[in-house]
């Protein structure tokens, strides 16, 4: 194995992230839409004189836009989602037009959590919480993780960890 092989995370995201990341995504679009379509657009009206019909329709179709995008934009990232353990470091890649990696030492880092919100919850998924020494990126979350494999994770770094303190 290379080192540039080493460093490549080598896990993905359950594959029940994406109908919960669609879900999550699609509950905030069209509660934005919503407000943008039934507060925006009369305020809208009322106050700006160059309003008109078409840009009532550049509205209607910003809002179809962000909906669209709530249902597109998943797949994509979970595709591109990577994470796991490589020796002492909790790797991670994710993003889509900007691509970010992480390599994070476990001896680095403070305390873990787990996070699971009512969604989650129903999709057996949690949400690994990690916190680091530093400022710049001092937590990070690797999300999309079946219930079992979230605590199997937070128990290894804390294993890894072998003081206790986490």
């Amino acid at each position: 194995m290379t080192e540039t092989d080493r460093l490549h995370p080598p896990d993905r995201l359950a594959a029940r992230v994406v109908p919960y990341w669609i879900i999550g995504d699609s509950i905030s679009s069209v509660v934005m839409t919503a407000l943008a379509w039934f507060l925006g657009r009369p305020w809208l009206a009322d106050h700006w004189d160059s309003w008109s019909p078409a840009w009532e329709n550049a509205l209607l179709s910003l809002c179809v836009i962000v909906l669209a995008a709530a249902a597109l934009i998943p797949p994509i990232n979970y595709a591109r989602w990577r994470y796991g353990f490589v020796g002492d470091l909790l790797l991670m890649r994710y993003g889509i037009l900007f691509v970010e990696e992480r390599a994070v030492p476990v001896r680095r880092m403070q305390h873990v959590d787990l996070s699971r919100g009512p969604i989650e919850r129903l999709f057996g998924l949690a949400t690994l919480v990690v916190f680091t020494a530093g400022n710049e990126g001092s937590a990070f979350r690797v999300p999309g993780l079946p219930t079992h494999l979230a605590q199997e994770l937070r128990d290894r770094i804390v294993q890894m960890r072998g003081d206790g303190r986490l």
